[in-house]
């Protein structure tokens, strides 16, 4: 018996030294720690990593290095950063996200405390693999044609960008009507997840109003110049753009009327349009400056430009000019003011006039005339592009 539990014992002593030991959990230490953040209204990214408490040396020599491959001029509110740091809280990493598509970096290259003195750093641009997709939306207004998008699912890009569209045959703070409706073929950029990343250019559009139904379509000629025209290749362009102003209001019209400071009726040669004090003033077609000082009647601060065809535009009460001086050129849309109130003037507005051959004319009635249209040899081509938009409209017009 005796010799029987000494063979037992010995046996179990051997199954058990035989058995391999489990292997122990290894937990790796993160040698890095992280500062993450978004850049404020205001704030530089120098001023941002400043206050994330990393030297000044270093922060101007990171700018420095990301601004060779990203001007940080164009940065934004809401821009994101990481800045990785080893545990002697030297940066490893910076990497700057403007948008969701591009992380613009700044990396240590390899660093032998035996040889190098300075840790030398380098740039690279990594890109977010997306995915073109073509989307539609359509809508009427209600309050507008901003929240009409928004409730359409749209967002404030595309919003913009419609007005854009027909900001010469429709001023989009005046014009627009309860009812009025709206639809636009668009591209949309997504990840391979299906994840919104940005939107892109609106293909075609429309908006029905009123004695007015149109759609405009996104075409890029053999120049690689995109403008948007009708069906028959006629451009929506104009050469005067229905206001000076993005965001206005008209508060006296052409015409005769009781001025609002001298009380006395009196013939009004233009639109004055109410904005809020600094609102940038646009000019309204291409032409050259030929005034741009004080006005000694009562506009105040004043700039005029001459146009094509015997066409001068005014535009009075600034609270200060645009970079442009007398005997430059400027093109459609570029900013020469800032809406005020200097002069003979009871609050913030923009008072414009367009003169044709010396004679004050109504520009809310103005026949404005179209840019160039497709050149004919292009013709067949743009055709193609209609006839392939045209597709998302058919049920429209059945």
């Amino acid at each position: 018996m005796n010799r029987f539990f000494l063979i037992f014992f010995v046996l179990i002593f051997f199954l058990i030294s035989c058995q391999k030991e489990e292997p122990k959990e290894v937990i790796e230490i993160d040698p890095f720690h992280y500062k993450r953040g978004e850049l404020e209204k205001g704030e530089t990214l120098a001023n941002a990593l400043m206050d994330e408490e990393i030297d000044n040396a270093t922060v101007y020599m990171l700018v420095n290095k990301l601004n060779a491959i990203y001007d940080l001029r164009y940065s934004h509110p809401a821009d994101s950063f990481l800045v990785v740091l080893d545990s002697s809280d030297v940066v490893n990493q910076l990497h700057f996200m403007p948008d969701q598509i591009y992380t613009y970096s700044v990396m240590m290259d390899t660093f032998n405390p035996e040889k190098d003195s300075v840790y030398n750093y380098y740039t690279k641009i990594d890109t977010l693999p997306t995915y073109k997709v073509t989307k539609v939306i359509e809508g009427q207004i209600d309050t507008s044609l901003w929240q009409g998008v928004l409730d359409a699912n749209g967002n404030p890009n595309l919003a913009m960008t419609f007005t854009q569209i027909f900001q010469w045959d429709i001023d989009f703070f005046i014009d627009p009507q309860k009812g009025d409706k709206f639809k636009m073929v668009y591209e949309e950029y997504i990840t391979k997840d299906s994840i919104y990343v940005k939107t892109g250019n609106i293909l075609a559009a429309q908006y029905n109003t009123k004695g007015y139904d149109k759609i405009a379509y996104r075409y890029k000629n053999k120049k690689g110049i995109a403008k948007y025209y009708d069906e028959t290749g006629k451009s929506f362009q104009k050469a005067f753009l229905k206001s000076p102003l993005n965001y206005s209001r008209i508060t006296s019209y052409f015409g005769k009327r009781v001025h609002p400071v001298t009380k006395k009726v009196s013939f009004h040669s233009g639109v004055d349009y109410g904005a809020a004090r600094g609102t940038p003033v646009e000019a309204t077609a291409d032409g050259t400056v030929i005034y741009a000082a004080w006005h000694p009647n009562h506009t105040g601060n004043t700039v005029k430009i001459r146009h094509a065809n015997g066409y001068v535009t005014l535009y009075g009460h600034l609270s200060k000019y645009g970079k442009y001086k007398v005997g430059m050129r400027v093109q459609q849309h570029d900013i020469i003011g800032y809406v005020g109130s200097t002069g003979r003037s009871t609050g913030p507005h923009l008072h414009y006039t367009i003169y044709h051959r010396g004679k004050p004319i109504n520009p809310l009635r103005l026949k404005n005339v179209a840019g160039p249209p497709v050149p004919q040899k292009e013709m067949e081509d743009f055709q193609k592009t209609v006839d392939a938009l045209n597709s998302y409209f058919i049920s429209d017009q059945e």
